[in-house]
């Protein structure tokens, strides 16, 4: 079974969030690169996470990323408002 990439994260935390979520809603992934990237700390366009998945799965986990993000999103609106 082919792996698609979903999505590219500069973030290891966030990586395993986005991990931990697929998983949870029965998803298969793997995080493509997350050796190189949590080895030297850096987050450019060469360290990126590739968050991937069988192609079966491709559509349905495209949304739910996208609806964790904007969760995440609204999330740091809310909390830049106090700032």
């Amino acid at each position: 079974m082919a792996l698609v990439t979903i999505r590219k994260v500069h973030d290891a935390a966030l990586a395993q969030l986005v991990r931990m979520k697929l998983d949870a809603e029965g998803i298969p992934v793997h995080l493509g690169s997350a050796g190189h990237a949590s080895l030297f700390g850096v987050q450019d366009s060469y360290s990126a996470i590739r968050v991937q998945v069988p192609e079966t799965f491709e559509a349905r986990a495209r949304t739910i990323v996208h609806e964790l993000m904007a969760t995440l999103e609204a999330m740091q609106d809310e909390t830049d408002e106090y700032d």
